[in-house]
This record gives C-alpha cells, structure tokens and sequence, in this order.
C-alpha cells in the first residue's frame, strides 16, 4: 500500500475545491463534522454539493490542502515559516533536523499507523436532525 502524505508539495492546493474535499475527506461525514466542527445535516449538505458552501469552511479547506493545518490542540503556538518548522518556544527546526532528531531519539517510523487510526469522536458531535436520520435508515 502506496502511503499518501498530505503536505504543500503534493500539489492538491492548487486543486478545485472539490477534488480537495473528495481527497482529504472522502465523504466520511464524521471526519468533515471533526476537522469544520459542523453537524451532520451540514456535512450531507456539503457531501451532496461535493464541497463546503461556506466562505470561511472553503478557506479553511484550502489550508488544510496546502497541509499546514494541526488538526490537534497540541500544535497550538506552532507554525510553519518558510519551510521551517517554529516552535512555541522559538526554536526553528528545518525538515531534515526533525528526522535526525527522531532517529536520534530512538523513534520508530509510525505514520502509516497513525493514519490508519480511527479518530476519536466526541459523541456531541452526533447529534441531527430527524430528515438525516431517515438517511441512515435507508
């Protein structure tokens, strides 16, 4: 199994909206109400008009496609500049260092683990309207 990494070199940034959403979210309802913290009758909504309709989810799509976007609350105060990682704590780490110190470290290369691992879903999330509910019924 080929593994697909997501980051800006891929090229999908420069992709219409809809092929991004497709790639990045396959219409998986649970991963679109996740990364734009929108109710499932939104993520149908979208599934069915093959992207997000709003203004600001579009933009946000665009950064998740240029592969930027920490999905997680551990990045905050993390940023990427000029290809070069900066932490919260004011230290740039180019890509290269980042895998020399993870060898150095002793870290075994996980990541086609960490993809394929389900996300954890807070069941708020879960809530919908009676009409999406007779969707799943059928």
């Amino acid at each position: 199994m080929q593994m697909y990494y997501r980051n800006a070199h891929n090229y999908l940034y420069l992709c219409n909206h809809k092929d991004k959403f497709q790639t990045l979210f396959n219409n998986d309802h649970r991963a679109i109400c996740d990364f734009f913290d929108v109710d499932k009758s939104t993520a149908y909504r979208w599934i069915n008009e093959g992207k997000p309709t709003n203004k600001t989810a579009l933009r946000l799509l665009d950064i998740a496609a240029s592969g930027f976007m920490p999905c997680n609350e551990a990045w905050n105060g993390y940023f990427i500049f000029n290809g070069r990682l900066v932490t919260k704590s004011g230290y740039v780490l180019q890509p290269w260092e980042i895998e020399h110190l993870s060898e150095a470290a002793g870290h075994d290369p996980i990541a086609e683990r960490l993809v394929n691992q389900p996300r954890n879903f807070k069941p708020w999330r879960d809530r919908e309207p009676a009409f999406v509910k007779k969707l799943h019924r059928k």
